[in-house]
This record gives C-alpha cells, structure tokens and sequence, in this order.
C-alpha cells in the first residue's frame, strides 16, 4: 500500500469510528504535515465518500467547517440470529439505521428452517429499501456461535443444533447480490460497545457477553481481537470448575456450564428440588424476580455471590493478562445492575494485584435489542470503504 493510500485510510478509519472531525484535528491526529493531510482529504472528497458541508470556498473563516462521510455513500444491511429470533436493519454510513426489522423464532428443528428464517428477514429489508436497494452495498452478519471468521462460515451454535457448518457468507450473497462477512456476535457486540464511547472511549474494553451461552470480546484502540484462528476471546469455555457439570462443549466445569443463565436456572431448580426455601421465587426464572429475590433473601445472596465468584475466576485472567481499562457486562446478567458489578469487583480485588484493578471499570451494558445487527452493519461498512 503506498503512503498515500495509507493516509486516506488512516483519515477515513479516524471519520468512520469518531463520526467527523476537523482538518486541524485530523493533521494533529496523524502528525503529518497540514499540506499532505489536506490534498488526501480532497481525494476523498472527490470520491464523494467524505464530504464537508459547511465548506463553499477555500476559506472558511475562523472555525474549522466539520468532515463527515456522507450518509449515502454505502448503506449496509445488519443482520443478528438469536435464541429468540432474527434482527435486521439497514444503517446509512454514519452508522444510523434507516429500517429494522424484527422476526421471531419459528420451528428449528431443520437447518432450513433456520435459513427460511434467515431469508425472510432479508427479503423485508429487500422490500423497505425498494427503490434505494442500489445503494445497499453489503451484509454484515452476526453469528450466535462459532465462527470461522476468514471463510465465513458459522461452525456451530449449541444453542441452535441445526446451525452449524453453514457457509453463511456465502448464502448470504448468493441470496441477495451482495458481499457478506459473518462474525460472532459477542465480537460485533464489543464493536458497537466502543463506538457508543466515542469521543471518550476507554482504550481497551473487555464485553462479557451473557445471553443463553457465555461469550467474550476485547477491543483496543477500536481494534478488535480476534487471534490468529478466530477463537480467541472464548471466556466462556475457560474450565473455573474442574469438577463441574459438563458443558457443551465437552469439557467439564466451563464458566458457560457452572455461571451462564442457564446454569444459573439449573441451580435454583436443583436447590427447589432438594427443598431449600427459596423465600417464594416464581417458578419460571427471570433475571428480573432473581435479583430481587437476591436482595431479599439470605439463599438468594448466597446464590448470587457464588456466581460473583465463578464469573470472577474467568475474569481475573482476563484482568491479569490483558489489563483492560473497562470490563463491561452484556446480555441477561446485566439485569442485575450494580448487585453484579460491586459483586465482580469485590471477587477481582481478592484475585488480582492492586494495581489491575484500581483503575479498572466495570459498567453493565446499556445496548439496545437492535444494536448488535447495526454493530454488524457498521463492521461491514468499514470492511468495503477501507478495503480490508
């Protein structure tokens, strides 16, 4: 790539996360001299993916007009299979959604069924966007289970048998025209959890993803991690227990099996079971009547503390090998707010040295239900105006 090159991708990745930015801030950010800065500017302001509308003339007075990427450059389609449905949207180039939406799960009991499902969402984003479909130039998926991140393909969901060795990228073009990149969603979730920082993000988040499985995700200077296969970031099957209960995966005392929801819900009904009293919690689960049954009752506080632990003994090697300046937490724990946070923190200071977690912050989630298929969107965005 020659330095050119470089230095446009440098200025449009910078507009792309942040949203806009001056030329004095763009010349400050890449250090490079103000002249240089600006004729790359002026070629992506030819391509017509930058734009700067407050700008009519070669002087422009005191303030700095804004540099933005002009919304109707690239629209991309998001796309998010879940447990309990399908989501889609279609996000403009600076990342707001112009359509969403929502399909809830049907029969999964076939691999076609779960594709149906798939492509009906797709064919309504299709038909929302009519005469604007042109401007619709990828798909960006996220994926509820492993991943093969290079070849696109969705390797296994074990919350969703039939979704597993699918060339999902593939599927996805072939159905619709379009070039398609598939990711695991807590990855897209960890993207979209750095851009709602911006401009004030911490450099480095760690996303502890806790929906029907246990996921994770670490950014750095809006850098995703992903490993040399793929894999990494699989916090959820870090064995905490080794005399635990099976997992999904085959070992025995992953975090998943001893601390994701579902275990949690096995836990109580076990303890129901044995006779503990369990000071009138319904009996269909919710994170909602578990954390004020927690607040309520001695039984309650020791199950949470438990979890505080085993969630804690995962999260201090995240800690202690990455040093992150946030922990956040996602998905069907963040329900429980600060009883979590101040529990993990407790945990963590018994685990780590002082000075990993002094500074450390640990904030519950505040995403939306369609967030992660715009996250998805976002990437794919990025994926073909930066040419990755």
């Amino acid at each position: 790539m020659s330095r050119r090159k470089e230095l446009k991708n440098i200025l449009l990745r910078h507009l792309l996360l942040c949203g806009q930015a001056t030329r004095p801030e763009l010349v400050a950010m890449t250090k490079v001299r103000a002249a240089t800065v600006f004729e790359a500017i002026d070629e992506l302001k030819s391509t017509g993916i930058v734009g700067e509308p407050e700008r009519r003339t070669k002087k422009t007075g005191r303030r700095a007009p804004v540099l933005c990427c002009m919304p109707d450059c690239c629209h991309a389609i998001g796309m998010e299979l879940h447990l309990s449905g399908c989501t889609g949207v279609i996000a403009d180039a600076s990342g707001e959604v112009i359509h969403c939406v929502e399909h809830p799960a049907g029969d999964r009991s076939s691999l076609l069924e779960v594709k149906a499902e798939i492509f009906e969402v797709l064919q309504h984003l299709r038909d929302l966007a009519d005469d604007r479909w042109h401007l619709i130039r990828g798909i960006g998926f996220a994926d509820p289970g492993l991943v093969d991140i290079r070849g696109s393909i969705s390797t296994r969901a074990v919350n969703i048998p039939p979704w597993q060795m699918v060339e999902t990228g593939k599927m996805l073009s072939s159905a619709s025209g379009l070039p398609a990149r598939v990711w695991p969603e807590a990855m897209v979730k960890t993207h979209m959890e750095y851009l709602q920082r911006l401009p004030d993000a911490p450099e480095s988040i760690f996303n502890l993803v806790t929906d029907d499985g246990i996921g994770g995700g670490f950014i750095k200077k809006g850098e995703l991690f992903v490993g040399s296969s793929g894999r990494a970031m699989e916090i959820g099957h870090l064995v905490v227990r080794p005399d635990g209960a099976r997992c999904q995966c085959g070992n025995c005392g992953c975090l998943e099996s001893v601390a994701s929801p579902a275990a949690l819900a096995g836990k109580i009904t076990e303890l129901r079971d044995a006779g503990v009293d369990l000071g009138g919690l319904p009996e269909k689960f919710t994170m909602e009547t578990f954390v004020e049954f927690a607040s309520n009752n001695r039984s309650g506080r020791i199950i949470a503390g438990e979890l505080c632990r085993d969630l804690s003994h995962a999260l201090s090697v995240v800690v202690m090998l990455l040093n992150p300046e946030m922990i956040v937490i996602s998905g069907k724990f963040a329900g429980m707010g600060n009883f979590l946070t101040e529990g993990l923190r407790r945990e963590l200071e018994l685990r780590c040295f002082p000075d990993a977690v002094k500074e450390l912050k640990i904030e519950i989630s505040s995403l939306s239900a369609s967030d992660t298929a715009r996250a998805a969107a976002m990437m794919m965005r990025d994926q073909i105006l930066l040419g990755d």
